[in-house]
């Protein structure tokens, strides 16, 4: 699933590193019954995994701060990202906490992946074992859902770390590939690539284009298939092709206007050029684009819709980069973080 998460663009100057420039331990403070949640963050703010360690810092990469200390790759599980790391998306859509995984690095190997919840100055909310990559927000910011054993049973849990259901997968219906489950807009379901899982208990089912992306709206679901980029209705009615191209990673834009995704350079043999479609027009402009074996992934679009936050992958899982650039091309992207390819702006989440 990292490899799945490509770095960005060879093309543009290189910026120095980013170096956080104060440091808050990871404390124990755990949401108690009757505690008033904390603050959110502002929106667009970027949190990201160094070498072990979690960051919070503004939408360039500057004023960063790091929530938690940990040891690093090589002093804790040789070929692991460290000690915390984050996976696809880490801030809730309300911005009042953080989602990301942490290892017992002297820990059994199969005891090794936990979910840590926190606050943005990382006092830990709970701690939880669960397998899997990804860690999926609900859209009201109340619950996350994961693998309990993969590709088995996914587990929702609440921000107290309970777990509040156990749901699992008939092997009939296990999509191939390795995927993480999502929540559909509604807040009621998970969707694994194209099965549905309702949180009740009821049995899953599939749904045209349900393995998609959703428009901030909830309305419509864009989804890449084999040869086409198609959007429709949310429950998968009235899809229309809207691009004929091998794409991945599709991602709305906050007003639901553009779509940014990744595609191939004929001959390239990579994922490694970032573009981005009108949707009313279907016109595509070219981003980004990298070189070689590298590889990009779209991440997310800015709070205003001007800007893609995307990541850069080298060949070697691990090394990377985040980077950003401008939603129209009228700029050379600019790298924001060395060193890491797992990171997170804070956008708008769905109405309520």
């Amino acid at each position: 699933m990292a490899a799945m998460l490509m770095v960005g663009c060879g093309s543009s100057p290189e910026a120095a590193p980013t170096e956080p420039d104060s440091k808050v331990d990871a404390g124990t403070t755990a949401l108690s019954p009757g505690t008033s949640p904390p603050s959110p963050a502002r929106m667009g703010s970027l949190a990201y995994g160094v070498d072990g360690d979690i960051y919070v810092a503004d939408w360039d990469g500057s004023n960063a701060v790091r929530i938690a200390d940990g040891r690093p790759s090589d002093d804790c599980v040789p070929g692991w990202p460290g000690e915390f790391w984050g996976e696809g998306p880490i801030w809730s859509p309300d911005g009042r906490y953080l989602a990301y995984r942490h290892t017992n690095c002297d820990g059994p190997e199969d005891a090794r992946r936990h979910v840590v919840i926190s606050d943005r100055q990382g006092n830990v909310i709970a701690e939880f074992p669960a397998d899997g990559w990804d860690i999926s927000w609900s859209p009201d910011s109340t619950r996350v859902a994961v693998w309990a054993t993969t590709f088995e049973t996914i587990g929702v849990f609440g921000l107290d770390g309970e777990r509040q259901a156990l749901l699992p997968i008939p092997p009939g219906l296990l999509p191939s590939g390795d995927h993480d489950p999502t929540w559909l807009p509604d807040g009621e379901s998970l969707v694994l690539r194209g099965l549905v899982i309702p949180i009740d208990g009821s049995t899953p089912y599939h749904r045209p284009l349900s393995g998609g992306t959703y428009s901030p709206d909830g309305s419509r679901v864009a989804k890449a298939t084999r040869k086409s980029l198609v959007i429709a209705q949310a429950d998968g009615s009235n899809p229309r092709t809207v691009l004929d191209a091998l794409v991945w990673e599709p991602v709305w834009s906050p007003t639901g206007d553009r779509i940014a995704f990744t595609t191939w350079k004929l001959g390239s043999g990579g994922v490694n050029q970032v573009r981005v479609l009108d949707v009313a027009t279907g016109t595509v402009t070219l981003l980004a684009e990298a070189g070689g074996s590298d590889q990009l992934g779209v991440i997310d679009f800015s709070p205003e819709g001007d800007r893609i936050l995307f990541a850069r992958m080298a060949a070697r899982i691990g090394v990377g980069s985040l980077w950003t650039v401008t939603a129209e091309g009228s700029d050379a992207p600019r790298r924001l973080v060395a060193v890491t390819s797992w990171g997170d702006w804070l956008s708008p989440g769905p109405p309520p």
